[in-house]
């Protein structure tokens, strides 16, 4: 497999669209998924890496095996694992996709309580002028009444 003409990163990229393609995935998506796992992809790193052009790490690599669910050796065109292999991989995959989903309903719920803290703020900014704008309209009430109770005593 390492022979001549064997290119890892072609190999890699090749795999990479047609999982990507198989899932109907975009090349945004992958990029967002690598970006939720940590790495700064964005679609033309896809693309590059799809197509051959672009190094991949090892750590990149197995990110892009686990978000498959797929082994690094299935990536690279390999043939399948042993069973204990497959087996040692599959709960790796398995942790690292509870690890991912908990870290963004982490992240979602952390915008959501920011998101209501903002809208806290801005009800208790609405609460501030309302009352102050109670408060001046209720002075101005009470400074008219009394205005007007001393008109009434002048003309008697």
């Amino acid at each position: 497999m390492w022979g001549y003409g064997y290119e890892p990163e072609k190999a890699l990229g090749e795999a990479l669209r047609s999982l990507r393609t198989a899932r109907g995935m975009s090349q945004e998506d992958v990029a967002t998924m690598m970006s939720r796992s940590g790495f700064s992809w964005r679609q033309t790193t896809v693309a590059k890496t799809e197509g051959g052009s672009r190094p991949v790490r090892v750590n990149e690599a197995a990110a892009l095996a686990l978000c498959f669910g797929v082994s690094v050796n299935e990536l690279l065109g390999n043939q399948a694992d042993s069973p204990e292999q497959s087996l040692i991989e599959s709960t790796y995959r398995v942790s690292f996709s509870l690890y991912l989903s908990t870290r963004l309903r982490t992240e979602e719920a952390l915008r959501r309580k920011e998101a209501a803290e903002r809208e806290y703020e801005e009800s208790l900014a609405q609460l501030r002028e309302t009352k102050q704008s109670y408060e001046e309209a209720s002075r101005a009430f009470d400074k008219a009444f009394l205005d007007r109770l001393g008109e009434g005593e002048e003309k008697d």
